[in-house]
């Protein structure tokens, strides 16, 4: 029952590069996962942005269309300033300024060299953008995304359409809605992929942090011990186990002799150093099935399955001996030793009083000289 080393920190909070369940980094500012897998797709949209009015530039200049040539370096500055707005906390703005700059770019582009040149596939484009944005009321999302459709219907419908400012080459404004067409169908798949691949993304980082919450609540962060709460859980599990096959355990409880001592000559660090010293030789020395955990401070409750009490002592003696192994604190050799209680369950006992006799048991063994093993005999009958 050892956990990931990586998992949780001595203090208790999150492991090193885990952040909360509820929020992500983006830019400088902590953000909520729904909020970061709009982020994360918006990015890259106002990428592809870039991208796309860096080819307009060439292909307006090409057509001699100054306007259109003129605009697109416009287009390029928004788009620039939406990328540094989105990873500097101001991304609802970053996303108007790029409604704006999409709708109006196609506007005009209709108006100079018409409806059949396709620029209006873009204000299909930018609607898939305003509905993953969070937090916004659908009313908005809805009235944003008619007004687009509702200026593509004006221009469909409008005469004057069908006579442009730039009346260009029937090849070539062939050649333009197929580009824009192409170009618009990739825009939109390419946002699907980034804002699917943020939902990936999100939904990783939440199973891990379940995952190091699920540590920090089960194990004890100095000993990698189960703490006490999930040691009353598999004791319970033990329990149920016992009224159904009626297979003996024992719980012992044993606490460091002279701990305190330690502590005030040597500082705490020594002492979490033999906390952890001792937690490791316990996982080593005792059998796959059992169970230990560090109950608090320096008291370790163990769980010896399929014992009865008189063949749990010969375990624990075991255990002493090999926690009383001299070990390296600080560069300085100590010989340190515990003493264990112990009593084996039964239902009249319940939990509580098994641990409250093993307890007992303990404290007689201090009593008597410490360094060893006291069973609580005699109070089941």
């Amino acid at each position: 029952m050892q956990p990931d080393d990586n998992r949780a920190t001595e203090s208790g909070s999150l492991p090193h590069g885990k952040e909360s369940s509820h929020h992500r980094t983006f830019g400088i500012s902590r953000v909520s996962h729904e909020e970061f897998r709009f982020l994360y797709a918006a990015e890259h949209v106002y990428v592809a942005g870039l991208f796309l009015h860096g080819l307009f530039l060439f292909v307006f200049f090409w057509l001699n269309i100054h306007e259109l040539y003129l605009f697109n370096v416009f287009s390029l500055v928004v788009f620039l300033l939406a990328l540094y707005l989105n990873r500097n906390d101001h991304y609802y703005l970053a996303l108007w300024l790029t409604y704006i700059e999409v709708v109006s770019h196609a506007s005009l582009a209709i108006f100079l060299v018409g409806w059949s040149s396709g620029f209006y596939y873009y204000m299909f484009a930018i609607s898939p953008l305003l509905f993953i944005k969070p937090t916004r009321p659908l009313a908005e999302k809805i009235l944003l995304s008619a007004v687009p459709v509702g200026l593509m219907i004006v221009f469909y419908v409008d005469p004057l359409n069908m006579f442009p400012v730039y009346h260009l080459d029937v090849h070539v404004t062939r050649l333009l809605h197929i580009g824009n067409l192409v170009a618009t169908v990739a825009l939109v798949a390419y946002l699907a992929h980034y804002y699917s691949k943020g939902v990936n993304d999100s939904e990783r980082q939440l199973q891990r942090l379940t995952e190091a919450y699920e540590e920090l609540a089960t194990y004890d962060s100095l000993t990698r011990l189960l703490n006490r709460h999930a040691m009353i859980q598999a004791i319970k599990e033990e329990v149920s186990r016992f009224q159904r096959d009626k297979k003996p355990f024992v719980l012992a409880l044993g606490d460091i002799d002279d701990f305190k001592n330690i502590n005030d000559r040597f500082g705490h660090h020594a002492g979490d150093v033999l906390l952890k010293e001792f937690a490791s030789r316990m996982q080593q020395r005792l059998r796959r099935h059992d169970v230990v955990s560090r109950w608090g401070g320096e008291e370790f409750l163990i769980m010896l399955a399929n014992v009865t009490l008189e063949e749990a002592e010969a375990v624990l003696s075991d255990l002493r001996d090999c926690l009383a192994e001299p070990m390296r604190i600080n560069s300085l050799v100590h010989q340190v030793t515990i003493t264990f209680g112990a009593c084996q369950y039964s239902d009249e006992l319940g939990v509580d009083k098994t641990i409250q006799f093993a307890d007992n048991a303990m404290y007689q063994g201090k009593h008597d000289g410490k360094n060893r093993v006291v069973l609580a005999k005699g109070v089941q009958e």
